[in-house]
């Protein structure tokens, strides 16, 4: 075998590798299912990782300690807790949360009336939902049939976002290479 041969066949093999890693990363970073661009799955229905991005950014002037992962979180039980709620007599509607998160005051001046999306309606609602369920006289024996209902779900988060702990709670992912900044 001739040093151009040799390297040849190496070259080839290690293009070969470049190639597979490529798309072993793209695979890994599309998200859930082969649905790109979701941050999450649940019953077949995607969330869109702009979606929780734009509530995100819409709710963290109004609420304390808003991240992609709880809104995520939030977003991904909200139509079960919507449903059910309803189902109680105590559903909220877009325009009972759009009045609610316009009550809020917040630290950032607005130009205009505030809007919000419907991913921010979407939080609010089942933020306003669960808590009038928690209200009802018949919370006792409705709260454990809601969690029934939430742990039937099938969810998939991407890793982007987190890793589904006991089947219903997102753990933020921990990569040991990155280092939190600290305070001061």
């Amino acid at each position: 075998m001739s040093v151009v041969q040799w390297r040849t066949g190496r070259q080839v093999r290690v293009r070969a590798l470049v190639v597979v890693g490529a798309l072993m990363a793209v695979a890994a970073l599309a998200g859930c299912s082969g649905q790109p661009g979701a941050a999450a799955v649940v019953d077949g229905t995607a969330i869109s990782a702009a979606d929780v991005q734009t509530a995100t950014t819409e709710l963290a002037p109004l609420y304390q300690g808003v991240t992609p992962t709880a809104v995520l979180q939030v977003l991904i039980h909200e139509r079960t807790v919507a449903a059910f709620a309803a189902e109680k007599g105590v559903g909220v509607n877009d325009q009972q949360a759009a009045d609610a998160l316009s009550a809020i005051p917040t630290h950032v001046p607005a130009v205009g009336e505030r809007t919000y999306s419907a991913p921010s309606l979407a939080v609010e609602r089942d933020r306003m939902a669960t808590t009038a369920l928690q209200g009802l006289a018949t919370a006792k024996t409705d709260l454990p049939e809601l969690q029934t209902r939430l742990a039937a779900q099938r969810i998939e988060v991407s890793p982007r976002f987190g890793t589904l702990a006991d089947g219903a709670t997102i753990t933020d992912t921990v990569h040991p290479w990155l280092v939190a900044p600290t305070a001061g």
